[in-house]
């Protein structure tokens, strides 16, 4: 089994609990498939550019965040799109 950098997996379950939302919640809210969810929180799989906007978006986060690109948490981009299109 391959393991990826697990920065991405880390964050992601932290800003889940920090909104107490469970994985099938977020598959839900972010129509990313809740294998894929799973999956990306065991670190076994890594998300695609658009998973990893729609996963931020979904979590009110920013993707550089999950992405460990930075350590602050919002974009100021968040306040102006709430679209996942």
């Amino acid at each position: 089994m391959r393991t990826f950098d697990l920065t991405f997996a880390r964050r992601l379950e932290q800003a889940m609990a920090e909104r107490n939302i469970y994985p099938s919640d977020l598959a839900r809210k972010s129509g990313v498939s809740r294998s894929n969810i799973y999956n990306y929180i065991a670190g076994t799989s890594q998300p695609s550019a658009y998973n990893v906007k729609r996963i931020a978006l979904a979590l009110s986060t920013s993707a550089d965040w999950l992405l460990g690109l930075v350590d602050k948490k919002n974009s100021p981009l968040l306040g102006t799109q709430n679209s996942l299109k």
